[in-house]
This record gives structure tokens, C-alpha cells and sequence, in this order.
């Protein structure tokens, strides 16, 4: 089944032919695609014009429909490879059709996952993600911790220096010998340097547990006397809004007048939850402006559309904050997708402020589509901002280059990305100790744990994450 953006919003649903796509109606061109040496039969086309469902799903069938769907959705449709008609696996098949120049980001995944995370707002695995924070790969260090997740049950914190995963040591890590883990009932080993002292060695059991979106939320004092309210924000999942609005509530009655938006570690999601929380900082002077410009393939214009904010208390979860004219967000290579949609939403509108390091550059977004257990996260359209500004693969630049700091908790006052927030809201200007040469670029962060589901085009060096790292999304839910 197609999750299309702005479910369950009437209009947009009736502008976009009741949910159903509105691409021409009529028999598709791509009706007529067979895979080599198939006997089988074209899938069926939907009323609207789009490729149905598989008529079933052996190889043949699967293969034929996902050709057929990638001819017609697909962004880069005129541009799609010929297929590997001899690839191995359904996953191998769909990535030998993407349009490898520019497509770094497409990738199917079981559908049981894909559920997971966007309408359960779960994951299964352990619930951490590991940093070197060296340029040789000689020190690693514990990143971020999930709240409900075994891994922090068991002890493990950020900041924390891992020595050993399931016996490998650094290199092999780098290597990405560790196995990812997305399953119940797996036991990892992670031996931790102790000062002075043997190696401190954790037991961690896989399981399912809830994710928390919203790492942490409080109010600061910036040296102005501000009040500040601070953000941490993790994955763009309709879980984490009732979490969000009660963080908006406590900065409206705490009376801040900065805010800082620390997606530092927020590789994406909903487009419907990236419009609430830019909705949220915005305030009502946005009601009706674009949020996002959302653009299809020329054979789909026209389904194209504008997205607005909203200050509609019916569908938001607090009043939103007035009055921001400013807002600083903490940005790393891993803030994508959704991330840096609200971003560039929000520049014409504000001053925005970016401390830390460019984005990873991802302007496009998918309707995920599910057919026999696997969901296939192709690249279905592009966004602008209300001035017209995308096509950022590249990332958004940071304001102020400032390199990660694991060793304080996010939202620490002496965390050295937060800390640089808090003094620019007081002097207006980057610290100088934390620009130019300080800037960690780290390792790069296409690793095996992203390898399966991500293009090896356009590589970049980024912030490394090990363990459970999900590929960066923009889905329309």
C-alpha cells in the first residue's frame, strides 16, 4: 500500500485525486514492461493510471511490477539502469535500477521494519550508535543511547570509550564487521576502557523497545539573561508528537524568547511530522505560507503541490511559539532528510542559524511503496522552500564549524556545540576557537551498516555511526 503524504488531510487528499495520485489517468507506458524471459502478465493498473498491486510474488512477479513502478514513480524514471536480471536477491534486483550519478539515497527494507519505525515508533536491536572521534580510527566512543533501549539498561552512556564489539577490535569496526542486528534475542559484548583498572565489560540482549524521539527538552539562561529553550530531537516519527507539543508547552510557560534545535543525530522521517514541528517554531504570521514546495517526475506534475504551515490547534499538539525571530539548529552530516527540510523551510521566514557541520544533502523524499513483505523506498519527488530553494545535495552549510563534543550530554551548557549556540545568541558570531581547523570530519560514514541500503555514488565524509543507523528518509506518510 502507497503512504502518501498528508494522509488524512481532506483537501490535499481530494488535491491529490483522494489519496490516489492524479498522474495522467489512463494506461500507463509502463504497463508494457516485461523482464527478460517472464511469462508472467503485466500487473494491473489502478483507476488512476499507476501499477497495482504484483499479480503475485515469485521472482517473476515481483520483478515485473517493480519495473513497471519504477518507469511511472520513480523521480529519475527516464533515467533508470537496465536491471540485473541476474542479481540474487529482490534488494539487489531494485538497487541495479537506480540512476547511480545522483541517487545516494533509495533503498528497500522489509516492510515489518519499515512499520516499525514510522507507525509504531520502534525498533529492535540494542539502541546505540558508536563515534571515532579521531581521524586515524583510534578512538571510539559511545555516541547516543536510546532510554528504553538494553543498551542503556545495561549501563552503557555517551561518552563511554569502546575498546571491543563482540571481540573485534577498532579496525575490524571501521571495517564494518560488526553485524547489525534487528532481531530479538542476540547478545552482544562490548568491552569499555576503565581508567586505571580491566576493561569494563557489558552483556547487552537485543529486544524491542520504544524509541524516544525527543532526547531531552529544558530550559537554559543564556549570559543575556534569554531564556532559552533547547530541543533535542531524534527521529521525525508521528510517536514523538504529543512528546514534542509537551516540549513546546513547558518553553511557552518557561517564556523563551531563543531556541535551539539540536538535530544533530536525525538522519529523518515524516514529512507530516517535519511540517508540525516547523509549525510549532513558526508561529500563526505562517499560517497558509508554503512549508514545502513538493515536486514529481515531469510524467507526475501534475500531482505537484504546495504544503503550508499550519497553526491549526486541531492538528498541531501545542499552541505554537510566537515571536521567534531567530533559531539556532545544532547540524552534523547525519541531519538529513526531514531535518533539513524544516530548515530550509524555515530560512525565509527567519534567521536561521546552523552550528556544527553542513548536512548531509538530501532534497528528495519517498511514498514508500510495500509489495510482498519488502518496502521499497525510491526517490518519488524533490522539495522546495517558498523562495524556491532545494536541490542542496551537497548539504546545508554550517553557519559555525563546530566539531562534536561526546564527552558532555546533549544540552549541556559545556557541551561544545550547545555552548557555541548559547554564545552566539549573545555575541551574534561564531566562537572563534571552534571554527576552521577544529571541525572533525571523521570517517566515512558509508559503512556496511548503510552499504545495503544506500547508493555507493556520491560518497562523503561524514560523522560515523555504528550500530543501528536507519538510511536517511523523508517519508510522505
Amino acid at each position: 500500500m502507497t503512504r502518501f503524504l498528508l494522509a488524512g488531510a481532506l483537501a490535499i487528499c481530494t488535491f491529490l485525486a483522494a489519496c490516489g495520485g492524479g498522474g495522467g489517468g489512463g494506461t500507463s507506458g509502463s504497463n508494457a514492461i516485461v523482464s527478460a524471459g517472464s511469462t508472467s502478465q503485466s500487473p494491473p493498473l489502478t483507476t488512476a493510471g499507476y501499477p497495482g498491486e504484483p499479480t503475485g510474488c515469485s521472482i517473476a512477479d515481483q520483478r515485473l511490477w517493480l519495473n513497471a513502478y519504477m518507469a511511472d514513480q520513480y523521480f529519475w524514471n527516464a533515467n533508470l539502469a537496465v536491471p540485473n536480471a541476474a542479481a540474487g536477491s529482490q534488494d539487489a534486483y531494485f538497487n541495479s535500477l537506480l540512476y547511480v550519478p545522483i541517487d545516494r539515497y533509495s533503498f528497500a527494507q522489509s516492510s515489518s521494519q519499515f512499520t516499525q519505525f514510522l507507525a509504531e515508533g520502534t525498533r529492535t536491536g540494542f539502541g546505540y550508535s558508536l563515534a571515532f572521534t579521531d581521524e586515524s580510527r583510534t578512538r571510539l566512543q559511545v555516541r547516543s543511547v536510546e532510554a528504553a533501549g538494553p543498551a542503556a539498561a545495561a549501563g552503557l552512556k555517551r561518552g563511554d570509550t569502546v575498546l571491543t564489539v563482540d571481540g573485534l577490535g577498532l579496525a575490524s569496526i571501521a571495517n564494518g564487521e560488526v553485524r547489525s542486528v534487528n532481531t530479538s534475542g542476540i547478545t552482544r559484548t562490548i568491552a569499555l576502557e576503565e581508567a586505571g583498572g580491566p576493561p569494563r565489560v557489558l552483556t547487552i540482549v537485543s529486544r524491542n523497545f520504544a524509541l524516544a524521539p525527543v532526547a531531552t527538552d529544558k530550559i537554559l539562561t543564556a549570559a543575556t539573561g534569554a531564556k532559552v529553550g533547547y530541543l533535542a530531537y531524534q527521529e521525525f516519527v508521528p510517536s514523538s508528537v504529543p512528546a514534542l507539543g509537551a516540549a513546546f508547552n513547558r518553553f511557552r510557560a518557561a517564556g523563551i524568547t531563543e531556541l535551539i534545535v539540536d538535530l544533530r543525530y536525525n538522519g529523518g522521517g515524516s514529512v507530516l511530522v517535519a511540517r508540525t514541528l516547523a509549525s510549532l517554531i513558526g508561529g500563526a504570521a505562517l499560517e497558509g505560507k508554503a512549508f514545502a514546495k513538493i515536486r514529481f517526475n515531469s510524467q507526475n506534475a501534475d500531482r505537484d503541490f504546495d504544503y503550508p504551515f499550519t497553526a491549526n490547534r486541531a492538528i498541531l499538539p501545542a499552541a505554537p511559539i510566537e515571536g521567534l525571530t531567530q533559531i539556532i539548529f545544532i547540524t552534523s552530516p547525519n541531519t538529513a532528510s526531514a531535518s533539513e527540510l524544516v530548515i530550509n523551510a524555515l530560512k525565509p521566514f527567519k534567521n536561521v542559524i546552523t552550528i556544527g557541520a553542513a548536512t548531509f544533502g538530501k532534497p528528495f523524499g519517498f511514498q514508500p511503496r510495500s509489495a510482498c513483505n519488502t518496502t521499497y523506498n525510491a526517490v518519488n519527488f524533490e522539495t522546495f522552500n517558498s523562495v524556491d530553494f532545494g536541490r542542496y545535495t551537497n548539504g546545508l552549510a554550517a553557519t559555525c564549524s563546530v566539531s562534536d563534543d561526546l564527552s558532555k550530554a546533549l544540552g549541556d551548557p559545556a557541551e561544545r556545540r550547545t555552548g557555541a549556540a548559547l554564545s552566539f545568541i549573545q555575541t551574534k558570531a561564531c566562537p572563534v576557537a571552534a571554527t576552521g581547523a577544529q571541525q572533525n570530519k571523521g570517517v566515512d560514514e558509508s559503512t556496511r551498516a548503510q552499504a545495503a541500503t544506500q547508493s555507493i555514488a556520491n560518497k562523503r565524509w561524514r560523522e560515523p555511526a555504528f550500530g543501528e543507523v536507519a538510511a536517511p528518509a523523508m517519508v510522505a506518510d
